[in-house]
């Protein structure tokens, strides 16, 4: 293969190799003038509406799974060692539609955390529109007092620095569904028309981030320091752009 992505995060390690390297985009070249709205250019649906080419759902489609992806890969580093997340759902009383304002008052949300309690913890929270049409939030938080979290039902401590509504709280055992469980909500404020130009999650600084390195060189060493470990995922596949190639993903004894 010609050309090499290493993705590293918690326990798992994914080797993507390609027969080509990929095309550089030239993000500087100007943007061909977009065509005018008329008869012949609109694509009607079969009640007559107007409808977004198969094309574009395929894009949409596609970013929407690549992102979901990377943030899985985010949660998962994350979830590796003896310190377990707790999950979090924060709920507005009041119908608020504003994401902006939403995100606003999850970061007046998190501040008085760490007045309270310092800025050692961390947290990763998606936005989503409930039924009712209000915005609320699904985070994970990692190194929040433990007598805190354990005495919530009483005290409603976290409750009460929210201010908005109501808190639901459930401790976790740090297993790999919470990352699934989280992508699942990320991916559907991904393809949300309500948070265009809005980010689909927010995390602290402090999170662990997936390690990622490209380049042509030989992956011999690298394969020889996995070996023995457990192969998850090892499939080959055709690349229009990339040609041939061939992804796995190896699960170590990190913990």
């Amino acid at each position: 293969m010609g050309y090499n992505k290493v993705i590293q995060y918690g326990n798992k390690t994914e080797i993507y190799e390609y027969q080509r390297e990929p095309r550089v985009v030239d993000r500087r070249r100007r943007p061909s003038p977009k065509r005018e709205t008329n008869a012949s250019n609109v694509d009607l649906g079969a009640d007559g509406g107007n409808s977004v080419s198969k094309g574009k759902l395929g894009k949409r489609h596609d970013h929407s799974r690549r992102a979901k992806m990377d943030f899985r890969r985010l949660v998962e580093a994350n979830l590796v060692g003896s310190e377990l997340p707790v999950l979090i759902t924060l709920t507005c009383k009041d119908i608020i539609t504003d994401l902006s304002y939403g995100y606003k008052r999850l970061r007046a949300f998190n501040q008085a955390l760490r007045y309270s309690y310092g800025k050692s913890f961390k947290y990763i929270a998606v936005p989503e529109f409930q039924k009712r049409g209000a915005v609320h939030f699904h985070s994970l938080f990692w190194g929040l007092p433990e007598e805190v979290v354990s005495q919530e039902r009483t005290t409603r401590t976290i409750a009460m620095k929210w201010g908005m509504g109501f808190v639901y709280y459930k401790k976790t055992d740090g297993h790999i569904k919470i990352a699934n469980y989280l992508a699942k909500y990320m991916a559907k404020a991904f393809t949300d028309p309500r948070l265009r130009n809005q980010k689909s999650y927010v995390a602290s600084r402090n999170v662990l981030r997936p390690f990622i390195s490209r380049g042509t060189s030989s992956l011999w060493s690298l394969l020889d320091e996995l070996n023995g470990e457990e192969v998850l995922t090892d499939e080959q596949y055709y690349s229009r752009y990339l040609g041939n190639c061939r992804h796995r993903v190896f699960k170590g004894s990190k913990e």
